[in-house]
């Protein structure tokens, strides 16, 4: 049998799907979440790293213990800024992450009490820093790495501070119950973590980090377990969201 299974490209990902690239009994494929989502719904894969936002909205089965989580700054979910924060009106999110968006939305809104107009699209192609009528925009993932010439508040601390629990942006979701499959990811990920310093080799090239700063992203920064105070988390997420009408 062969499992076919879907993840974000992203750096956060990478200890999570150690080894599954050569196993031969799985086919991997690499998608932006926006695009992961659809692939999944559409049953072309069997296990896909989904927005926490969509397993809230659908409802999908979840491999126990895992996710690509933050108890603070997260470094690469940034909310970028031409005009002081309290000045914002129109802000641009990133078409490739329906979470993120969200929790742009529910701090911009919940913590700081502002309205602003929002834009979808991608932040690096215009959007972000030659079109004078976006004061704000949302950067997820690798390109969140990148030197940027406006100020960014860190979503992942904003949360923190606001809410008090860690933020969950991504858990596995199953098509089904299957046991033999959710032990093969909970392996990677285990896998991937013993092995940690090779994926900064491979990766921090590819990001523009270094190795040290590649290294206390992945341990310092992101959280991979699914415990007690990340479903805490994941739970007032799903509060603020249907406060908000975000769970259609």
């Amino acid at each position: 049998m062969t499992y076919r299974i879907g993840s974000v490209p992203y750096l956060n990902s990478k200890p999570l799907i150690w080894g599954l690239d050569v196993d031969p009994e799985v086919r991997l494929t690499l998608r932006p979440s926006a695009r992961l989502t659809p692939h999944f719904v559409r049953e072309k894969l069997d296990a896909a790293l989904i927005p926490s936002i969509e397993i809230l909205r659908r409802g999908f089965e979840v491999v126990p213990g895992l996710a690509v989580a933050s108890n603070g700054p997260a470094r690469s979910v940034l909310l970028h800024h031409r005009v002081p924060f309290r000045e914002i009106r129109a802000v641009a999110l990133d078409r490739n992450s329906r979470t993120t968006n969200a929790l742009a939305r529910i701090l911009l809104e919940r913590r700081f009490g502002l309205k602003p107009r929002y834009v979808t699209g991608d932040p690096f192609n215009g959007l972000f820093h030659h079109d004078s009528r976006v004061d704000a925009a949302v950067t997820i993932g690798d390109l969140s790495f990148r030197r940027a010439e406006w100020p960014a508040r860190d979503l992942g601390q904003e949360w923190k501070e606001f809410a008090g629990v860690p933020f969950v942006y991504a858990l596995w979701a199953l098509r089904r119950q299957d046991a033999g499959l959710a032990r093969r990811l909970q392996r990677a990920a285990r896998e991937g973590l013993m092995h940690l310093d090779d994926v900064v080799d491979r990766e921090h090239v590819r990001v523009g980090l270094s190795r040290n700063a590649c290294r206390a992203y992945l341990t310092d920064n992101i959280v991979f377990s699914f415990g007690l105070r990340e479903r805490q988390g994941l739970a007032l997420f799903e509060h603020h969201c249907r406060e908000l009408n975000l769970l259609p």
